[in-house]
């Protein structure tokens, strides 16, 4: 406690009596009925602010979607009836929706003061500059999404404080740097998208601390490295595209459990090593386009055990075995592209029950025999 000034012993004995006669002025004073209402008020007011802040920094409005944003004469803002804002029902922001509007800018940290927010999406917009990394203080956002955008800089490592983040989408911008470890904080987050970017490093060690996570892209980035350990624990994804980096060393077998999977898309990247087996079990799996690698060893048997799979392009590898019968039991085949690889042996005749395929390649091996 900080005392008035003069002696401490007389400030004290001074001070002590007006503390008194405060507090039970306090007691005997009724507080505002509307304590409450005053206390909503002044959240709006801040995000009303807010609001006004990431106006300002919109330079150009084509289809004048924010004309809308305006207060009132009378000073009253209706900013929960502007175009692309929701509210709760105490008037609180709670999602900005503001899709292929055409907004040139950038983005105010203002935003930040929005506590209240769940949704941030500006897909398809022409804002640029860098992502503010006040963002990461919005506790309540589930879901930010920034696609088809034109932010530079780096990913900010405060975002990995957004406890409760779910959907975070920041592909087709120009990002720079590495993918913050920050991020693996987010223990809810089911989907990320950071495709399109000039992003460069290796994917985080702890990225299998995201144990929600279904939807995994970072294609056409300059990523480089082995996939982590910890990647093993990502058992419930469903559609992974690493392709278009420099990534290297081999899938790991684990991958086999992960049996909700429905599209690989890993091609255009230096993975070498065996093709795993184990994918024959992801039972769900409908593309598998791994081409353009350094795999090796044989094509696995197993993989005739995919019914549901559509596409399977392993070309431009270093593949060495037979081409296994076992991939006329796909029978959901439309697309088997083999070419450019070591294949030995003869073609299947197997491969004429493929009644869906559209399209086989098997150029640049080494087959022989007849055609069946």
């Amino acid at each position: 406690m900080v005392l008035c000034s003069g002696t401490g012993s007389t400030s004290a004995v001074l001070l002590l009596p007006v503390l008194a006669v405060l507090v039970a002025v306090a007691l005997l004073v009724p507080a505002p009925a509307s304590a409450a209402g005053v206390a909503g008020a002044s959240v709006r007011a801040v995000q009303l602010e807010a609001l006004l802040a990431f106006k300002k920094g919109v330079v150009e409005d084509p289809l004048g979607t924010l004309s809308d944003w305006t207060v009132r004469a009378g000073g009253v803002p209706r900013h929960c009836n502007w175009t692309g804002i929701a509210c709760d029902g105490a008037g609180r922001v709670t999602s900005i929706q503001l899709l292929e509007t055409g907004l040139r800018g950038t983005l105010t940290p203002f935003l930040a003061n929005i506590s209240t927010l769940q949704v941030l999406d500006l897909t398809s917009n022409a804002f640029a500059g860098p992502i503010p990394p006040q963002l990461g203080r919005l506790g309540e956002l589930e879901g930010l999404i920034l696609t088809v955008n034109g932010f530079t800089g780096g990913i900010p490592p405060e975002l990995g404080d957004l406890g409760s983040l779910q959907l975070l989408d920041l592909s087709n911008n120009s990002l720079s740097g590495e993918i913050p470890s920050r991020l693996c904080n987010c223990s809810a987050m089911w989907a990320l998208g950071l495709e399109f970017n000039n992003l460069t490093g290796e994917i985080p060690s702890c990225i299998g601390d995201l144990s929600n996570l279904e939807i995994f892209q970072t294609y056409v980035n300059n990523l480089h490295g082995e996939l982590p350990p910890s990647f093993a624990k990502l058992t419930k994804l469903k559609t992974l595209d690493l392709s278009a980096n420099n990534l290297s060393g081999p899938l790991p077998p684990e991958i086999g459990e992960f049996s909700h999977l429905w599209i690989v898309q890993l091609f255009q990247n230096s993975f070498s090593g065996e093709i795993p087996p184990g994918l024959g079990r992801c039972k769900n799996l409908t593309l598998l386009n791994i081409y353009s690698n350094r795999f090796s060893g044989a094509i696995p048997r197993e993989l005739g055990e995919l019914e549901n799979l559509k596409a399977l392009r392993l070309y431009d590898n270093e593949l060495s075995s037979a081409i296994p019968s076992s991939l006329g039991r796909c029978k959901s085949l439309v697309t088997l592209q083999l070419s450019r690889n070591k294949l030995t042996g003869s073609i299947p005749p197997e491969l004429g029950e493929l009644r869906s395929l559209q399209s086989l390649s098997l150029h640049a091996n080494r087959l022989t025999g007849t055609i069946p």
